[in-house]
């Protein structure tokens, strides 16, 4: 499959919720060329059409330090449960070290920021006034469940085709390219049909410390590792006690009216296209 990218450069503002060592440049990975054609970005996002890329969110010595903590707790895991290929744990249960956790929510953090500064209209219809001095205690979101979580993948190591059914996804590589064969985050576009019959229209195989973001509707997959380690930061998540597919804001149902649909995709891209 022939695969469109869009390169987006962050210039900073006076304003700019992050800093410069925080605002890396990003790049959008179109799914469906099409559909996202005539949609700004965080439209794109929402509707599914794309991924965005954002390069070096995690330094060099950031990914080293949690891919070691990470590797050493996949380890015990293994042993004590007798686990080949995939360990996959909330990271407040993977970490003994508050300094891991810490470390994930300074990340997390990060990629909440880079959202807000870049793609604003796609961070106010997805999660509205929510307060994001922590992700990992955020009363306010919901996440997948396990999650936010530490995926550790080795020999065989993979997760099947899924959609997270969530706002919005982050997932982090936090391993570099030489301590592993294969792997990567394979990708569907809505168009290619069920995930298990046809090859996907993208695998996206990311340096260490450049991070993944896309909407719930997106089907997508861990692919196997043939050798070595690598390790994935993963978060999922949504305003709690709202549906993830409608924005906030004007479009927003009133509550006390009943639901004719279930997702409303097209009513989240119309508001974000303002």
């Amino acid at each position: 499959h022939l695969v469109h990218t869009r390169v987006r450069a962050s210039p900073l503002g006076d304003d700019a919720l992050l800093t410069a060592r925080e605002c890396p440049a990003w790049s959008e990975v179109v799914l469906d060329r099409e559909r996202a054609a005539e949609l700004p970005s965080a439209a794109a996002v929402a509707h599914g059409c794309s991924v965005v890329q954002v390069h070096a969110l995690a330094s060099a010595s950031e990914c080293r330090s949690l891919c070691a903590a990470a590797s050493a707790a996949a380890q015990r895991v293994r042993r004590a449960d007798c686990l080949i290929g995939l360990v996959r744990a909330p990271i407040v249960d993977l970490f003994d070290s508050q300094s891991d956790i810490d470390a994930c929510e300074a990340l997390l953090q990060r990629c909440v920021r880079f959202v807000q500064a870049q793609l604003p209209s796609l961070a106010k219809a997805l999660f509205g006034e929510v307060s994001f001095e922590t992700v990992l205690r955020n009363s306010d979101l919901v996440f997948s469940p396990g999650e936010p979580a530490l995926n550790v993948y080795t020999q065989g190591g993979c997760f099947t085709p899924h959609e997270d059914e969530q706002s919005l996804t982050c997932l982090l590589n936090l391993s570099d390219a030489g301590s592993y064969d294969g792997g990567g985050t394979a990708f569907w576009s809505s168009r290619e049909g069920l995930a298990v019959a046809t090859p996907p229209s993208v695998v996206l195989r990311t340096p260490a410390g450049t991070a993944l973001l896309f909407g719930g509707t997106v089907t997508h997959a861990g692919q196997p590792i043939r050798r070595g380690e690598r390790c994935v930061l993963v978060a999922s998540f949504s305003t709690a006690g709202h549906d993830c597919f409608v924005p906030h804001g004007e479009a927003l149902l009133d509550a006390s009216e009943p639901r004719t649909e279930e997702c409303s995709l097209d009513a989240l891209c119309a508001a974000l296209a303002l």
